[in-house]
């Protein structure tokens, strides 16, 4: 008895259909071998993770290196008040002229805030300054103009005079001091006859003296005046 045997040969498109069979199922196989959470950044390729890739609000402070954000990460307008830290900003933080009037709460700059000779005649208004903004002492003779001063504005003006005798043919001299709390400014001198002359008329510490000459023939005065101006 004669055996025959079949033989077949795979067509082409019957390689094709199993090759795809073949990754399909490899496919699904390696997709559901990938256990939840288990790609780490051990597993991702470098400059492979895009923004498209990341989670809405998935980036936090924490995932953030410090010193990594900088201007040009950060959006106009995206850094208010709540934003930035108690006390966190100094001079080097603020731009040229980035503070004027409107940032400037009412009555909140003191002298310390102030540098030297900062303040001038332009930013004082008319009439703001009086006796008590000035410091003791602080106003000279070149602070004023003059003719600045008047009567009105000295303080009250005391005459005081002492007299002594002078003899016919004779000298004397006679001084008179200001009363304590006031300053001699002036004063001069007078006698009771024509024929006395004063010899000098001069302040003398904190009054006024006078000298003089008699050539009269009896006995007069004379008496020496002092102005003082109360301190």
């Amino acid at each position: 008895m004669t055996k025959k045997t079949r033989s077949f040969r795979i067509s082409p498109a019957m390689i094709v259909a199993c090759v795809a069979l073949m990754l399909g199922l490899t496919g699904s196989a390696i997709a559901a071998g990938v256990a939840k959470n288990s790609v780490r950044s051990a597993q991702i390729v470098n400059g492979t993770v895009r923004t498209a890739d990341l989670g809405a609000s998935s980036v936090t402070a924490e995932k953030i290196a410090i010193d990594a954000v900088g201007a040009e990460e950060i959006a106009a307008n995206a850094v208010a008040s709540p934003e930035v830290a108690p006390d966190s900003l100094t001079a080097d933080d603020l731009g040229p002229n980035s503070i004027g009037t409107s940032e400037v709460t009412d009555q909140s700059l003191t002298a310390n805030d102030l540098g030297p000779d900062s303040v001038g005649s332009s930013e004082i208004a008319a009439d703001a300054v009086n006796s008590s903004e000035l410091a003791a002492n602080s106003v000279g003779s070149g602070e004023l103009q003059n003719g600045a001063v008047r009567a009105a504005d000295l303080a009250t003006i005391v005459q005081v005079s002492n007299s002594t005798a002078i003899k016919g043919g004779d000298n004397a001299s006679v001084s008179v001091n200001c009363p304590a709390g006031t300053t001699a400014i002036s004063g001069g001198g007078s006698s009771g006859f024509y024929q006395v002359h004063l010899a000098s008329s001069y302040r003398s510490g904190n009054g006024w003296r006078i000298d003089a000459r008699s050539g009269a023939v009896g006995d007069t005065t004379i008496t020496a005046y002092a102005y003082c101006l109360a301190a």
